[in-house]
């Protein structure tokens, strides 16, 4: 080979090299952009709106410092993200017989007395990224109206009264927190479960159901009304909800007359301490229920508050648990 063609070669040879070290590998190059995609796809999430109660909530970014301020909020917020994620739960998540989430929530290091007694300026110490909150009592409406002012995203719920509206507010609590997929995958199980229990109940004839509770320890018996997510429950389980017999459209002081005149065939009771009925003495000693049918019959239940009277994401557990008590043919 002549010196000219072996100078041809090596030129060759050389810019050969020197395209492939340009170039890179294959893998480097396919995998630097999908790197780059996902990056700005992650970041592409926020800011976000989301829509609360007919008005726009900006968040700027994924919140790392969540304040849930009432217990439904609370239960569904754990549900969704990590205890480390949260920086105050109401008190009452500590409690078994109103809260599922308590593990969780013991791990949260601020708690504060919610509901009724709620502080502005102890929750802004706290220094959250995003409130969520129900606007139920007198005194969390007043404190969501102080809230709106401190420029912080707050979540204000109205309602979680039926469990459309419960799943309703998973959803939007899940966009808010930046876990929709969660949020999704839970609603959907909710529903599909909700329709299997509307089928297998298709035809039965429809008992009458009282759900009696106290509203808090010593506050003696109360008849629920449909102000609360147990008369929703009861009605999508086949039944008959007893206060809508005796006009009633509320929550009411319960009294042995009243319970009389409806004579439920099922009566629900509500402990607000697990094992523990000491509230209702006033209308299970009085005289009169032992003539009740649902009492003849043995068909009094009891369900802890978690179960019936505080809505989250497991009240679907619970619309089961009654269908099966009112349908066991069924299931």
């Amino acid at each position: 080979m002549n010196k000219k063609k072996r100078l041809t070669i090596n030129w060759m040879i050389l810019l050969t090299v020197v395209w492939v070290a340009g170039c890179g590998s294959p893998k480097d190059q396919s995998e630097q952009p999908l790197i780059h995609s996902t990056t700005q796809s992650a970041e592409q999430q926020y800011p976000i709106t989301v829509s609360v109660d007919g008005k726009e909530v900006t968040i700027l970014k994924k919140p790392q410092r969540i304040a849930a301020l009432s217990l439904d909020a609370a239960e569904v917020v754990l549900e969704l993200v990590e205890p480390e994620r949260m920086t105050v739960v109401p008190k009452s998540i500590s409690n078994r017989s109103l809260a599922y989430r308590t593990e969780e929530g013991s791990k949260v290091k601020n708690k504060i007395a919610g509901a009724t007694s709620l502080d502005p300026e102890q929750i802004l110490s706290y220094e959250a990224d995003l409130l969520i909150m129900t606007k139920l009592h007198d005194k969390e409406k007043e404190a969501n109206t102080l809230l709106q002012q401190s420029g912080i995203p707050i979540i204000s719920l109205e309602s979680w009264s039926t469990l459309d509206a419960v799943m309703a507010n998973i959803l939007t609590i899940g966009k808010a927190t930046g876990e929709t997929s969660k949020a999704e995958e839970i609603v959907a199980d909710m529903r599909g479960r909700a329709e299997k229990v509307k089928k297998a109940i298709e035809g039965t004839n429809q008992p009458s159901v009282l759900v009696v509770s106290p509203l808090g320890p010593g506050t003696g018996p109360y008849l629920m009304g449909s102000t609360n997510i147990s008369y929703d429950l009861v009605r999508l389980a086949g039944a008959k909800h007893a206060a809508d017999n005796l006009g009633l459209s509320r929550t009411t002081k319960a009294t042995i007359e009243q319970i009389i005149k409806a004579d439920p065939e099922y009566i629900l009771l509500v402990e607000w301490q697990e094992g523990k009925v000491d509230d209702m003495n006033d209308i299970m000693q009085a005289p009169g229920w032992s003539t009740l049918q649902a009492v003849k019959n043995e068909q009094v239940k009891r369900m802890p508050a978690r179960k019936l009277l505080n809505p989250n994401g497991y009240s679907i557990d619970t619309l089961e648990e009654i269908a099966r008590w009112l349908h066991p043919d069924r299931f």
